[in-house]
């Protein structure tokens, strides 16, 4: 399964990210530069839609904690949304709810980046 990544402006504030695959070794590798290059210094909060990937390993996890806490030190916000449940129960189980926004879907993620 190949691991993708697209990114789109939402609005003035806010990227619009979209991962699909599995966040394993070769799929983090696949994605991991771009999706830093294109968010951390972007100056903008991101949203990152989840519902078409299919697993998260640790490296995964590192990934998305590398990025939000880079985002964090100007004062942005990372919001990971719409995982399925078994993706979901890796994040709960990594507790990175304690370091950025974790949502069931895309409505309650704008909605805690807008609080």
């Amino acid at each position: 399964m190949t691991t993708t990544l697209d990114i789109q402006p939402l609005d003035d504030t806010t990227l619009s990210a979209r991962l699909s695959g599995r966040l394993d070794v070769l799929g983090v590798d696949a994605v991991e530069t771009r999706f830093t290059a294109a968010i951390v210094p972007s100056g903008k909060h991101a949203l990152v839609d989840l519902s078409d990937v299919a697993f998260v390993a640790s490296l995964g996890i590192r990934m998305f904690v590398a990025v939000g806490r880079a985002m964090a030190r100007d004062g942005r916000k990372l919001a990971l949304h719409s995982a399925n449940e078994n993706v979901a129960e890796v994040l709960e189980m990594a507790a990175l709810d304690k370091l950025m926004i974790v949502a069931a879907d895309a409505d309650a993620a704008q909605a805690a980046l807008s609080a």
